[in-house]
């Protein structure tokens, strides 16, 4: 039996997403069902968080209804 590690390396997308997403709870206790299920199967409801001031060049979104960031088009999951 092996055990599964993780990986060591994180990028600074990856810490920046982690930092970004104790801005704001996750919605997914007071979030829609269905809304819920549409998260779970990738479609989620991105909204544009404007931190343009603080990390300037970086288009960072963040999924209303889950814990998910989306930072210059890739997901993260803090």
């Amino acid at each position: 039996m092996t055990a599964v590690a993780e990986p060591t390396y994180r990028s600074p997308n990856s810490d920046l997403a982690t930092q970004v997403a104790k801005l704001w709870p996750h919605r997914e206790c007071e979030a829609n069902i269905i809304l819920g299920q549409f998260c779970r199967i990738g479609l989620h409801w991105w909204r544009r968080l404007d931190l343009s001031e603080l990390v300037p060049g970086k288009d960072i979104h963040f999924c209303f209804s889950c814990k998910k960031v989306k930072i210059d088009g890739v997901v993260h999951e803090p």
